[in-house]
């Protein structure tokens, strides 16, 4: 069976609902990266922020896996960066989205975007870590 198969759930309903909200969570995480980018934060501070975020990641387990929105990493990142300037101009720019309507309402919601967001910038940087080793 293949991890996150849909058809290689077979007939499990739970799993297959597991499945596809994986799938799912890793578009928000990318939508929310595309949208974050019109998130005023300072270079200084994201990185402080995700240097902190990565030890907690890495106290998780494998660097090699990836993160989810539910990650520890991910919401002591989220809380680190988290300001209501930046969750509002985060919302306004995933209201300009031209993406998927399900994957939208669900980011309209304040603290799943913000938990995509965090969690897209932690895969970033794990991503900028893999480059370098």
């Amino acid at each position: 069976m293949q991890r996150g198969s849909v058809p290689g759930a077979g007939s499990s309903s739970a799993a297959a609902k597991a499945s596809a909200r994986t799938t799912s969570d890793v578009d928000l995480v990318v939508l929310a990266y595309v949208a974050g980018q019109e998130v005023p934060l300072e270079d200084a501070e994201r990185n402080a922020a995700l240097r902190r975020a990565l030890f907690v990641f890495a106290a998780g387990g494998p660097l090699s896996r990836d993160p989810g929105l539910d990650d520890p990493a991910v919401s002591e990142l989220a809380s680190d960066i988290d300001s209501p300037e930046r969750r509002a101009a985060l919302a306004a720019a995933i209201e300009r989205l031209d993406a998927d309507p399900e994957a939208l309402e669900r980011l309209r919601d304040p603290d799943t975007a913000w938990r995509a967001y965090s969690c897209a910038l932690l895969a970033d940087a794990l991503g900028e870590e893999e480059d370098e080793a």
